[in-house]
C-alpha cells in the first residue's frame, strides 16, 4: 500500500480536512507526494512575483488556515531518455493524478478545480496558465 512520506504528511496536515480525505483516497489508487498545503505571505508573494501564481497574498487558496489548496506530484517521477520525453511523461502522469483528485472529490461531495483546467470546462488545451500540480476546493456540497 502506498504511504505518504514525512514531508507530504506535514504539508497535508495544513490543508482542509476534506482535501486530506481526498488525498488519502487518491493515494490508495496512485502513489504521489504532497508538495504544498499552506503557503505563508513571503512564499506566496515570491510565487506571485516569479509568475508561479496568478494571485498575491492573501488571495491564494493556499493562504488560508487550513489551506483550501494542495500542490501534488506523481511519485515516482517517470524515467525518460530525453528532457522532452520526461516532460511529456510527467504531464501525462500529472493529468491522470489530477483526474483522480477531481473524480474522487466529486464522489465525496467536493467540487475541485485543478491548475490544468481552471475554468472546469473539461478542456485542457484552452488553459491560459498551466499549474499541473495544483488542486483547490471550489465548494463542498452534497452531490453524492
Amino acid at each position: 500500500m502506498n504511504e505518504f512520506g514525512t514531508q507530504s504528511r506535514a504539508h497535508l496536515s495544513t490543508a482542509n480536512t476534506a482535501l486530506q480525505s481526498i488525498a488519502v483516497e487518491v493515494l490508495r489508487i496512485k502513489d504521489h507526494s504532497i508538495l504544498k498545503g499552506y503557503r505563508g505571505q513571503t512564499e506566496q508573494h515570491e510565487a506571485f512575483a516569479a509568475g508561479a501564481s496568478e494571485l498575491d497574498w492573501p488571495d491564494g487558496k493556499h493562504n488560508g488556515r487550513p489551506s483550501d489548496a494542495l500542490d501534488v506530484k506523481t511519485y515516482p517521477v517517470p524515467e525518460a531518455e530525453t528532457e522532452a520525453e520526461a516532460e511529456q511523461l510527467l504531464r501525462e502522469e500529472q493529468l491522470y493524478l489530477l483526474g483522480l483528485y477531481v473524480g474522487i472529490a466529486y464522489s465525496m461531495g467536493v467540487i475541485l478545480r485543478t491548475g490544468a483546467d481552471w475554468d472546469r470546462d473539461g478542456e485542457i488545451i484552452d488553459n491560459g496558465f498551466d499549474d499541473f500540480f495544483h488542486v483547490e476546493i471550489v465548494r463542498i456540497s452534497d452531490v453524492r
